[in-house]
């Protein structure tokens, strides 16, 4: 978006009124004098309440946290802007550097990966193609004409399905295969034909297909049966070396087909309260479940980084501000962030409580809940020391409508919903965003086109 400026472009005035008399020249210095006097009046005082202002701002959109104790942030109260100037995307470059992981983690490795500023979607690979759900070619064509250029494909599912045919023995033991992709090679290189940064989405601990095939590796009740969490879902065990392992072999085969990115969801223990009493081999001795989900990040970074692909995880968007609701799943923001290149925490309004941050109905303010959460995790990851590595953050934003929260308690969520979620992102000083929308209509009127993006 171009500003314009009036004071730069107006025309100045050419002439003076004439004083005439032999008095002129005092006249003229006492009314030029008086002029410069007024001008720099005003201009303090301008630059005086602009200061204040920033001030003021930057004062509501900070909140004060207690250590140990969940934190609710300040309401957000800036208005979502209609339109969305966009940051200038920087050309990519090879980086060459040794990487400060905490406690000499993987001192030896040195970074040649490229990365790149990811603006991308979901691929619901169960679903594409389907009778009124695109196609790939509809979604490759929706990213070459917009400013989109990545997408996020399932490779193992939310059921534990693996969807193309593995190769590796420990994948194929568990008889998991349910092909949807047949060439897994070749479905990347047609998206990298396109230019399109290719992320592969492995569904991490929640499994219903292992833990039936190989128990275990399973969390299960004290009789040994399968433990179910309130949900009815089943759980690989975290603290598994085994369970890491078979996740970790399904992602190497996604970077040998050509993946740029490895992405883990479900990156987590259930929320069930009763996961607790749930029987875990005795490998859970003298460890939280952030030790696990942490444990697990390092040995998959570990084995994948050196393959030259990048490593991200999801995580809820709470768990940036509540220490509670990070320690009841396994997430610790900062402890991921040391060890994962991208953290991408889900931070759609309409999964927000009501009243959250002062926000009566989240779902209805997309720019202030967005930017409220941005700016915690700005907050929140500085407290890794500068030099020490640090996960870019790459949030995930809503591109679907919640009606299912009631009248009067979401919107409908269209063009102005979704640049209002990018603008806000921007805003906190963030350059990448994914979006989500499990059946993968998105909403291109909210995307800018190529022709728009290229003259910004």
């Amino acid at each position: 978006m171009r500003r314009k400026d009036s004071y730069l472009t107006s025309r100045r005035r050419k002439g003076r009124n004439k004083i005439a008399g032999p008095n002129f020249g005092k006249l003229y210095r006492e009314k030029k004098s008086n002029r410069l006097a007024g001008f720099f009046v005003v201009l303090f005082l301008s630059a005086g309440l602009g200061i204040g202002a920033y001030v003021l701002a930057d004062y509501h959109l900070d909140r004060k946290e207690n250590e140990g104790m969940e934190t609710t942030p300040t309401p957000i109260v800036t208005e979502a802007p209609s339109v969305t100037e966009e940051p200038t995307k920087a050309p990519e470059a090879v980086v060459t550097q040794a990487v400060v992981y905490p406690d000499g983690f993987m001192a030896d490795f040195t970074d040649t990966r490229v990365k790149t500023d990811v603006k991308g979607i979901y691929v619901n690979t169960t679903y594409l193609g389907k009778l009124n759900y695109p196609t790939l070619d509809e979604l490759i064509e929706l990213i070459d004409t917009t400013e989109l250029n990545a997408v996020v494909v399932d490779i193992k599912d939310d059921y534990g399905n693996i969807l193309f045919d593995a190769k590796h023995p420990i994948v194929d033991e568990m008889n998991a295969e349910n092909v949807y992709i047949k060439d897994l090679p070749a479905f990347v290189a047609k998206l990298k034909e396109h230019d399109i940064y290719c992320i592969a989405r492995i569904v991490c601990f929640k499994d219903q297909v292992a833990t039936y095939k190989k128990p275990e590796i399973a969390v299960r009740n004290h009789d040994g049966s399968i433990y179910v969490d309130k949900e009815g879902e089943h759980w690989l065990n975290p603290y598994s070396e085994d369970a890491w392992e078979y996740i970790v072999e399904v992602a190497k085969e996604a970077a040998e087909a050509g993946f740029d990115e490895i992405n883990f969801d479900y990156l987590r223990t259930s929320a069930s309260g009763t996961f607790t009493k749930a029987d875990f081999g005795g490998l859970n001795e003298g460890k939280t479940k952030i030790d696990a989900i942490t444990g697990f990040v390092k040995y998959a970074c570990q084995n994948l980084k050196p393959m030259g692909v990048f490593v991200s995880g999801d995580v809820f968007g709470t768990i940036i501000n509540s220490r509670v609701d990070g320690e009841s799943i396994g997430q610790s923001y900062v402890e991921l962030s040391r060890y994962l290149d991208y953290i991408c925490p889900m931070v759609y309004p309409s999964h927000y409580s009501f009243g959250y941050g002062g926000l009566k109905y989240p779902d209805t303010k997309p720019f202030q809940l967005i930017l409220m959460e941005m700016k915690s995790s700005v907050k929140k990851l500085s407290e890794i020391p500068e030099g020490e590595h640090c996960a870019e953050v790459r949030p995930w934003l809503q591109d679907f409508t919640a009606s299912y929260l009631g009248t009067g308690r979401y919107l409908t969520y269209d063009a102005q919903e979704l640049r209002a979620q990018i603008s806000a992102t921007y805003s906190s000083g963030y350059d990448e965003w994914l979006l989500w929308n499990a059946g993968m209509f998105f909403t291109e009127e909210g995307l800018l086109r190529d022709k728009d993006h290229l003259e910004k």
